[in-house]
């Protein structure tokens, strides 16, 4: 009997079962059933198939999935209200962290409210109740991308910028809210983000940023870090003409070498003029090589880390080299993030 026993057990756990084996599809709806029901501290389950990995969290009342893809560089992630099986919201990432694909939202009465392809930058309500101003929004938008047509081209709209949805608001004279939430009064004036794109695969985070009233007016700014347009003359008004490799390639003819502790790594920056106008800023890309870090220890205080960069800086309009230049970030958390003049 215990040998039988055992036979039957083991059968059993490896989806063997009078005969019928349980398809990965059943194992992965079976491992997604289970709620972890009333588990307050920390807990990872974890299910190993051929091609897929999925990892089940339970962080007191948030319950997250996450499947990983053999051979595929994105991250898939289910979130479900607490203590149920229904999805909250699902998205997907990339090895580099960037958001990509179509991300879903749902009520906890199971209704589909909206999506954002982060691929083409767009953004669809489908539960018209909570969007009771999105014929305006979707109006607005249509302004904005207008307005980037017209300092940029038709071709930069297409090819290189993808708007942030996420990142772009709207307000009125009480309520300032993200463009996904509820807002309860008409709002009256939209502030835009869109990604920008060098060439594919590169994207660059919120690098084009901008607001408009009700009527598609520019509304002057000088307080964001990334506002305003560029004054791109007419014959420039199309796609970036510099590519990454370009750029690396260009900056190692310059006198950029490489070693094993120092590796150029190109940035699409915004150079910010910070006046209340229009034409507020300049593209550039900047090929960085680190050469030093220097970090500073105040015992019982505020330590620091500074960080040491040459920058060879191109337009990447029209692919020209620019200059040269030496600068630094302090306790910058990502590479290129803080960026100043080093004058030492």
């Amino acid at each position: 009997m215990r040998i039988l026993a055992f036979i039957l057990l083991f059968l059993f756990n490896n989806g063997i079962c009078a005969g019928q084996v349980i398809t990965d599809k059943q194992k992965i709806a079976d491992f997604k059933r289970d709620i972890l029901n009333e588990v307050f501290m920390p807990r990872f389950d974890t299910l190993r198939l051929n091609d897929l990995m999925l990892v089940k969290e339970q962080h007191g009342v948030v319950r997250r999935i996450t499947t990983f893809q053999k051979n595929k560089n994105i991250v898939l992630y289910e979130h479900y209200y607490s203590d149920t099986r229904k999805l909250m919201f699902t998205y997907a990432l990339d090895t580099l962290g960037q958001q990509t694909g179509i991300e879903n939202h749902y009520s906890e009465k199971g209704v589909w409210e909206y999506s954002i392809n982060w691929d083409n930058g767009t953004w669809i309500a489908y539960d018209k109740k909570n969007y009771p101003f999105y014929s305006l929004q979707n109006k607005m938008k249509v302004k904005a991308d207008s307005l980037i047509s017209k300092m940029y081209g038709h071709s930069f709209l297409t090819k290189n910028a993808v708007w942030n949805v996420t990142g772009s608001y709207m307000s009125n004279a009480k309520e300032v809210e993200r463009w996904t939430d509820l807002i309860k009064k008409t709002p009256t004036s939209f502030m835009f983000r869109y990604d920008v794109k060098l060439d594919k695969g590169k994207r660059y985070d919120r690098l084009i940023e901008f607001e408009i009233d009700k009527d598609g007016n520019f509304i002057p700014n000088e307080d964001e870090f990334v506002f305003g347009f560029e004054d791109v003359p007419d014959s420039l008004r199309r796609s970036f003409k510099l590519s990454y490799e370009d750029a690396i390639a260009k900056a190692k003819s310059l006198g950029l070498t490489e070693n094993d502790s120092a590796k150029a790594v190109g940035l699409l920056y915004w150079e910010n003029f910070r006046k209340p106008i229009i034409y507020n800023g300049r593209f550039r890309f900047y090929v960085l090589l680190r050469t030093g870090t220097i970090d500073k220890d105040v015992p019982h205080g505020h330590s620091s880390r500074t960080i040491k960069y040459d920058v060879y800086s191109f337009n990447p309009w029209t692919g020209d080299f620019i200059e040269k230049k030496k600068m630094m970030a302090t306790n910058a958390l990502k590479i290129g993030s803080g960026l100043i003049a080093d004058n030492d």
